[in-house]
C-alpha cells in the first residue's frame, strides 16, 4: 500500500475531507514531488492539496519536472505570489469549496484568510497526528533512501574530521563537507554543517573564522538530503593531529538497546535522549508514539563530555545502526 494510499485511509479515518500542506516534507511523503527544498523557519502556503473523496493529490508547481512521471498535469497548480490568483487556484480543485473538515500542517493569518475564502463552509484541525502516524508507517522505500542519505551525511562528517586541526575554522570544514556532498552527488544539505566547541551551556553559533586551538572539544554535526529523504549525525571530538572522537556518552549503549519495537518515545526522552522520525526531516513524534519493526529513528544524547547523534532502524531484535 502506498503513502498515499495511507493517508487516505487515515482521512476516512479521522472525517477529513481535505488536506492542505504547506511543510516540504509533508507534501514529498504523499506526493513523490521533488520541489526545491528550503530548510529553516517560513511562513506556511499551501502547497500540496490531498482530497479525500477523489483521492487526487494535487501540487504547487509550475512544471511536471518535480512530479514522478505519470502524475497528472491537471493537478498542478501555478506557483504565485498573487493571494488572489492562488485562491482561484484552490478554489478550482473539485472537492475544495465544499470541504466541510480540513487538515492543515500550519497557519499564519494570511493563510487562514485565504483559506476561509476558498472553503466557507469549513472547520480547520491540525494535521499533526495524522501525519505523525503517516510517518510512522513502515515503508520500504524510506529504509533504502535514509540508508543512501546516511552514507553522504557520513562521508561529509568524515571529511570534517580529518580537517578538525588546531587553526583550522568552521568556514573551512562546511565547505569541505558540502564539497564531499556535491562530489556524491547531494546538493542540498538537510542544513548547514555544524562545526562548534562542545559547551552545553552555551550556543552552538561560532563565529565562522574563529580558529579551533589544541585540546579544544569540538561537535560536528552533518545532515545529508537525498532524493528526499535525509539523514544526519554528529559526534564530539578533542582537537589534535589526528582529532580523537569522545566515547559516547554515558547511558548511550543502554539508550540504543531500549529502541525496540513497544518501546514509547516518551520512554526515550525520559533517559534524556533528543528521539523523532528520520525519513522525509524531521519528523516529531508524541511521547505515546510506539516503535515498530522497520521504523527509522533518530536519536541524540549528551552528557558533560560530548554529544551523540545517529539514526537507527528499528528491527524485531536489536536497531541496526544506519550512520554510526
Amino acid at each position: 500500500m502506498s503513502r498515499l494510499d495511507w493517508c487516505l485511509g487515515m482521512m476516512v479515518r479521522d472525517d477529513i475531507d481535505v488536506l492542505i500542506l504547506g511543510r516540504e516534507a509533508n507534501a514529498r511523503t504523499v506526493s513523490d514531488a521533488s520541489r526545491l527544498w528550503l530548510a529553516g523557519t517560513r511562513a506556511f502556503g499551501p502547497g500540496c492539496v490531498v482530497v479525500r473523496r477523489s483521492a487526487a493529490v494535487h501540487v504547487l508547481a509550475n512544471t511536471d519536472a518535480v512530479v514522478p512521471e505519470g502524475f497528472p498535469v491537471d493537478r498542478l497548480y501555478g506557483v504565485t505570489w498573487n493571494p488572489e490568483e492562488l485562491l482561484a487556484s484552490l478554489t478550482a480543485i473539485e472537492g475544495v469549496p465544499e470541504a466541510r473538515r480540513v487538515g492543515v500542517d500550519g497557519m499564519t493569518p494570511l493563510a487562514h484568510a485565504l483559506l476561509t475564502r476558498a472553503m466557507p463552509d469549513a472547520e480547520f484541525v491540525d494535521a499533526g497526528p495524522l501525519l505523525a502516524q503517516l510517518w510512522g508507517v513502515a515503508d520500504p522505500e524510506k529504509i533504502e533512501g535514509v540508508g543512501h542519505a546516511a552514507i553522504v551525511a557520513r562521508d561529509g562528517l568524515e571529511v570534517m574530521r580529518a580537517a578538525l586541526v588546531a587553526g583550522a575554522t568552521p568556514h573551512e570544514l562546511r565547505g569541505v563537507c558540502a564539497a564531499q556532498f556535491a562530489f556524491l552527488g547531494a546538493t542540498t544539505p538537510a542544513f548547514e554543517a555544524v562545526a562548534a566547541p562542545f559547551d552545553p551551556a552555551a550556543s552552538s553559533w561560532l563565529p565562522p573564522e574563529r580558529a579551533f586551538v589544541d585540546g579544544e572539544r569540538v561537535t560536528l554535526r552533518a545532515g545529508a538530503l537525498r532524493y528526499g529523504w535525509e539523514a544526519s549525525l554528529a559526534r564530539t571530538y578533542v582537537v589534535g593531529t589526528p582529532s580523537v572522537e569522545q566515547p559516547a556518552p554515558g547511558g548511550w549503549d543502554d539508550l540504543v538497546a531500549a529502541c525496540v519495537p513497544g518501546t514509547t518515545a516518551g520512554t526515550l526522552r525520559a533517559r534524556g535522549a533528543v528521539v523523532h522520525g528520520a525519513g522525509r526531516g524531521v519528523e516529531p513524534w508524541s511521547d505515546d508514539f510506539v516503535l515498530v519493526a522497520d521504523l527509522m529513528i533518530a536519536i541524540e544524547l549528551r552528557d558533560d563530555q560530548c554529544l551523540r547523534q545517529d539514526v537507527l532502524r528499528i528491527t524485531a531484535g536489536a536497531p541496526t545502526p544506519v550512520t554510526a
